[in-house]
């Protein structure tokens, strides 16, 4: 109540006539803002006394302003492979009497309060340096780990700061959700599966181990992305092994390997059908083997006994190709005989069917070799002498000899035919021309290549014209037989001369 409203009160009570009860029963209504007047009055009070106290301790933090804790860096992002220990770093000034926490923001779960750890993870720790750097260590680190975390100060109103952890998983395959090794027959469709993890997501491409190309939907690739590998009317080409390789920049990259196979009828292919070949050489015959799966590879001799085995006549070799289902089959046959003659028969069996090829081998008389007397132009009447024959001669239909070879063949055979006729065509020049025997310039180099062109052709000059008279053509006739004819032939003609020379020394009529 104000000093003023005291003194009238008072002033009122000493007055004659003052009902006191009156007045204090119409005081409120004489005073109709009096209530609400003291209640501001207290309030007032009241935040006069909160506001000294506050600025008693704004004035304390004030003076203690210098020693709040705050951060002297902020917390490094930090990424590390699965597997390997991270180490996260808070470095705090004025820290005091606070307490620091570490918080995994993302699960809202508090790791550490100071030098002590709260969650249940062993794997998690926390170290002091012994003055201002607090660290969250975290081992083995694991996928679940990735996140980001808040060192926190719980001063009045907490402070913070916050650092990420990226955990990066190098790529890995499930063999459980890839394909295995598969087998299938030619012609038919086939899928390969391969699934990676990894983080990053790892990204998935085929291969064939052998670096050849890869046949999908008619093209040709060396590599293959995704997933998924669609393989369809596969053939024998398509065999062999196929990797299928994951990677995501994180190292290493890793692969899986899968094997294709493929199962087909053996097919066979000899280079040379006929083989000739000199008696008492050795001759080699092959054979080319496409199977798969592998079987029994062997062969049959002319006589129906099959030869499995390498001995003293017959040596088996058996040599893999460049692909493991194709096989080069070779017999050798050691001094050949007229025995040995005959159809030989390459066999090939396997789980999917058999095939045969035949190759005939025939031996003959070598011939003589005298290259002098073919260059002279000698000749008898039993051997013709040329160059030596070779060791086998080899005929195929299926298989025609290259041009090259083809073209150098046909000029060898040509030119001794043209050289055969130009000097068939001389010769009957010279034959003709009746001055060219009778020509006394002619030289005795030039009689002597006529002589020998005449030796090389076999010519002979034509019989002179039959004298005139009956023992004259006679005795002709006997001359020109015992000349021309075998020895056999002209005897038995020279008797039926005889005979007709006696029977016309008795008749006239030969006269």
């Amino acid at each position: 109540m104000c000093p003023r409203s005291v003194a009238e009160a008072r002033v009122g009570q000493e007055r004659p006539g003052y009902d006191h009860h009156h007045h204090q029963k119409h005081r409120y209504s004489a005073w109709p803002g009096w209530g609400a007047t003291a209640f501001i009055a207290l309030v007032s009070s009241t935040l006069l006394q909160v506001s000294n106290a506050t600025k008693g301790v704004a004035a304390n933090l004030t003076l203690t302003s210098g020693e709040m804790p705050y951060f002297l860096e902020p917390i490094s992002n930090v990424t590390v492979p699965a597997g390997r220990d991270v180490r996260l770093a808070c470095v705090v000034d004025h820290l005091g009497s606070y307490k620091l926490a570490w918080i995994q923001r993302d699960r809202s779960a508090i790791l550490t309060v100071g030098n002590h750890v709260i969650t249940r993870n062993n794997r998690i720790g926390v170290s002091h340096d012994g003055h201002r750097t607090w660290y969250l260590n975290i081992k083995d680190v694991r996928p679940g780990d990735a996140g980001t975390y808040m060192c926190q100060i719980n001063t009045a109103v907490a402070i913070s700061q916050v650092g990420h952890v990226s955990v990066v998983v190098p790529p890995y395959i499930k063999d459980d959700m890839s394909s295995r090794d598969v087998g299938l027959l030619e012609g038919m469709d086939v899928t390969l599966a391969c699934s990676a993890r990894g983080s990053p997501i790892p990204t998935i491409k085929w291969r064939r181990e052998d670096g050849s190309d890869i046949r999908v939907n008619l093209t040709t690739s060396v590599e293959v992305p995704g997933p998924l590998l669609h393989l369809s009317q596969v053939s024998r080409t398509d065999m062999g092994a196929y990797l299928c390789i994951a990677s995501n920049g994180i190292p290493p990259s890793v692969s899986k390997r899968i094997q294709v196979e493929v199962k087909f009828l053996p097919k066979l292919y000899v280079p040379h059908q006929l083989v000739g070949v000199p008696l008492e050489q050795d001759v080699t015959i092959e054979c080319y083997i496409e199977a798969w799966p592998a079987g029994l590879n062997y062969w049959k001799r002319p006589n129906g006994i099959e030869v499995l085995h390498s001995d003293d006549k017959y040596e088996v070799r058996e040599v893999v190709g460049s692909q493991k289902y194709k096989t080069h089959m070779m017999l050798t046959i050691s001094k050949v005989s007229h025995d040995d003659n005959g159809e030989y028969k390459c066999i090939a069996n396997n789980s999917q069917g058999g095939a045969e090829q035949v190759v005939r081998v025939s031996a003959s008389i070598p011939m003589q070799n005298n290259r002098n007397s073919l260059e002279k132009g000698h000749e008898n009447k039993d051997t013709t002498y040329g160059k030596p024959s070779l060791s086998a001669v080899n005929w195929s239909k299926d298989n025609d000899a290259s041009a090259a070879l083809k073209d150098e063949y046909d000029d060898r055979r040509k030119k001794p035919q043209r050289t055969y006729n130009t000097q068939q065509r001389q010769t009957t020049k010279r034959l003709h021309n009746p001055s060219f025997e009778h020509d006394p310039s002619s030289s005795s180099s030039s009689s002597s290549s006529s002589l020998l062109m005449n030796k090389r052709l076999n010519w002979r000059p034509p019989p002179p014209r039959p004298p005139v008279g009956t023992l004259a053509w006679l005795d002709f006739l006997l001359t020109a037989t015992l000349r021309d004819c075998d020895q056999m032939m002209g005897l038995f003609l020279w008797w039926f001369v005889a005979l007709v020379v006696a029977l016309c020394t008795h008749s006239s009529t030969c006269l």
